[in-house]
Parts: structure tokens; sequence; C-alpha cells
């Protein structure tokens, strides 16, 4: 058991260190120090002291996860959005988050699309556009942005 009070150091330290590893939300950063142990006072104490000091930014942390999902893991906008939401991103955090990080879906669709042609190449034909197309919208892509990346330009299916 931690102790707790307003002497407790242990609360921030064990912060920091979870936020050395790699950037969190409020969110999860609360969660890992309740998992720890902490008591409710100690971790909105210390996620507050965070928050003034700048090292905690939901609204900084949205707008690079969701870059990071969109270019390293071609990930869609639907995809990231969900991603967001249960790392306890606010809605209009997420949405601001995606806009910025998807300008252009069609366009994430067809990089997305020809990244997992070099990974695919033995299929041709209806299996391949099957498959790709489940990929696709697996990642998060919508039906119009998939047909786009096919070149279809008015996004319907044959």
């Amino acid at each position: 058991m931690k102790k707790s009070g307003p002497d407790n150091k242990d609360a921030l330290g064990a912060a920091l260190r979870l936020l050395g590893v790699r950037q969190r939300s409020v969110f999860e950063l609360k969660a890992k120090l309740r998992d720890k142990g902490f008591e409710g006072v100690d971790i909105d104490t210390t996620a507050e002291k965070l928050l003034k000091a700048g090292y905690l930014n939901d609204e900084e942390f949205a707008r690079s996860l969701a870059r990071s999902r969109a270019r390293n893991k071609a990930w869609g906008p639907a995809k990231i959005a969900h991603d967001l939401i249960t790392r306890g991103i606010a809605k209009e955090t997420v949405k601001e988050a995606v806009t910025l990080a998807c300008p252009a879906e069609e366009e994430l669709a067809s990089i997305a699309l020809e990244k997992w042609r070099r990974s695919h190449k033995g299929l041709s034909g209806r299996e391949e556009k099957e498959k790709a197309f489940r990929h696709l919208s697996s990642r998060g892509f919508s039906p119009s942005a998939i047909w786009k990346a096919f070149g279809r330009p008015d996004g319907t299916e044959d």
C-alpha cells in the first residue's frame, strides 16, 4: 500500500517514470497510477501538477498519436478515432486530431492499399479486391475512400 497525503512524492515519481517511457493521456496515466495502488486524491493531485507543468496535454497527445497511426500504421480515420476514444480523449479533441492527421482519406487509403499489395503479391482480380477491401475497411477507411483507392473516381463498385 502506498502512503498518501500532500507530501507523497511517490505518485509523482511513478507518473514521471511512466511518462518517460511514452506520452500518455490523462485518463491513461490516472489508470496506471490506480493500478499501482495509489489513492484517488494523490492521483488527482499528481495529474493536476503534471497538467500545469505541461507534461500532460491530451490535445497534443491526440494529434501526435493520430499522425503516427496514419503514417506508420496506415490507419484510417475511423480506427484512429476509436483508438483515441478508448484512451480517454474527449470527442471534440478526437475530431480535431483526426481531421489534422487525415486531411485526405482517399490519399491515405491509396497509400495503405499499395502497402498491402506489396505484401500480397500472389493475389489478383476479385480475390485481391475482396481481401484488400476487408483489410482497408478494418483499418478504418470508408467504403468510398477504398473504392477511390482502387481507381474508381465515383467511389462505386463494378
